[in-house]
């Protein structure tokens, strides 16, 4: 009796590993070999291909079959008191080359060692974590994985705020549209717009990116006359 229950723990926790391994393949896509999902890519073993990272402070890779991976995103860094300071040259080429790795991730189809390169840029530069999570969301979403897209979506929206409430940003033509793309792409992923803590929050949650367009950009341009 004993044996029967161990051997039916095992196949349920091993049901659940293969589900882990599964969520994250893109839409109508095989799934991906075990040498696809885990292990560190080359690009990062530094045999010289894709940018180089060496020199740059990465998170450790370490796959866990039972966790979703893009939980990682949702505990990611967003600006706060003290993230505005100057980076060094050295950790802007970082954050420069930790996003080019991950977008060859993504593509790739390793999205594991993506999220972890992204999370890595979003470490170095916490004040540029809006870009640096609408970037992951943007590839995530363009190679199909809609799923930690809208996770990645979610935390581009709230790192923005969280910078313009810093700021103290009020109304500002591109940072409103940069909300409402974000906006329009969860809308249309089906997943939630966080809610508005910001002003620019506020007045995307409040109006269409048509009307954001007309209001801030169309009316700001010289009239034509001929």
């Amino acid at each position: 009796m004993r044996m029967g229950i161990t051997v039916w723990i095992m196949v349920i926790v091993l049901s659940g590993a293969a589900v882990g391994a599964f969520a994250l393949q893109p839409a109508g896509a095989s799934p991906m070999a075990t040498s696809e999902r885990g292990g560190i890519s080359a690009d990062v073993q530094g045999t010289g291909k894709g940018p180089s990272l060496t020199g740059c402070r990465i998170r450790l890779y370490r796959e866990d079959l039972m966790r979703a991976p893009y939980q990682l995103i949702i505990e990611g860094p967003i600006p706060g008191a003290g993230s505005e300071r100057p980076l060094t040259p050295s950790e802007a080429k970082c954050v420069e080359s930790l996003r080019k790795a991950g977008k060859k991730a993504v593509v790739g189809g390793k999205i594991n060692e993506a999220i972890l390169h992204y999370l890595s840029a979003a470490d170095t530069a916490v004040a540029q974590a809006g870009e640096t999570y609408l970037e992951l969301a943007s590839a995530l979403d363009q190679a199909s994985y809609p799923q930690p897209a809208v996770i990645a979506y979610r935390k581009a929206w709230m790192a923005f705020e969280a910078g313009y409430n810093l700021r103290g940003v009020k109304a500002e033509g591109t940072g409103l549209l940069t909300l409402a793309n974000i906006r329009d792409s969860l809308v249309r992923l089906g997943g939630q717009v966080p809610p508005a803590t910001s002003l620019p929050g506020k007045i995307v949650e409040a109006n269409s990116t048509r009307r954001i367009q007309e209001e801030y950009f169309e009316k700001a341009l010289p009239r034509v006359t001929r």
